[in-house]
């Protein structure tokens, strides 16, 4: 399956059983929306009771034992042009970032039809919509969640047609600053928890079903229908 994601490739994925673990759900896994709506798409973050914290900060890096953090990443060779597997030596920071999983059937894939919704990450802040991507800071505790908003399904022009859409797969990624001997930046990332990781199906995939689309002739009717209304109430104070 392949994965889009927020601001960099996949990195190299390494288990790590002492650095946090969490479930990630969709907050309002089902719906229905208007072919002109855009639709943002809301996550839970929660913290396994039995976790470690994710609790860190940056530059230093703080919040991690030693003994827990990756010993290696991907580096990309531009004179060969292949990823090469390097030894860290040293760590600077951490942050989170999230993918998308090219199966969706709102766009149909990363690089597939776009007629009725193109995708976007949501990658900074906004009143009463946080994100969680490029967090070099962070803060939660086992058993404890965070909603954020993962990303946006923007309509087509003139509105997606009827039926229904469906995503499944985001995750968070715990991404480290990490550097080889020689200074080179070395991709290192661990997984804290993803959709659907039972496998793609209508139980866990965000649902959301378009119900109507405006015709452009409509809003013409109703810019007439306002103009006859504001006539006859000139007419009436007259």
């Amino acid at each position: 399956m392949s994965i889009l994601a927020a601001g960099c490739l996949a990195a190299s994925n390494v288990a790590l059983a002492a650095l946090p673990t969490g479930q990630l759900e969709f907050v309002e896994r089902i719906g229905s929306v208007m072919g002109t709506d855009q639709i943002d798409v809301w996550m839970r973050l929660t913290i396994d009771p039995s976790s470690a914290p994710l609790d860190f900060g940056s530059n230093p890096l703080t919040g991690f034992d030693a003994a827990d953090l990756p010993t290696e990443g991907r580096y990309y060779n531009p004179d060969t042009a292949l990823f090469e597997t390097r030894a860290i030596a040293s760590i600077t920071g951490a942050f989170l970032n999230t993918y998308f999983g090219c199966d969706d059937t709102f766009t149909g894939g990363c690089n597939g039809n776009t007629t009725n919704f193109s995708f976007s990450f949501f990658l900074s802040d906004q009143p009463g919509k946080p994100s969680i991507n490029f967090r070099n800071t962070f803060s939660l505790a086992p058993g404890a969640s965070f909603e954020y908003v993962f990303a946006q399904f923007n309509p087509a022009a003139g509105g997606a047609q009827l039926g229904t859409y469906q995503f499944f797969r985001t995750g968070v990624t715990l991404n480290f600053d990490a550097f080889d001997v020689d200074g080179n930046r070395l991709d290192s990332s661990v997984d804290i928890g993803a959709t659907c990781s039972g496998g793609n199906s209508d139980m866990c995939a965000f649902t959301r079903t378009v119900t109507v689309v405006p015709e452009p002739a409509s809003y013409g009717l109703m810019a007439m229908g306002l103009i006859a209304v504001g006539a006859v109430l000139r007419r009436r104070r007259a």
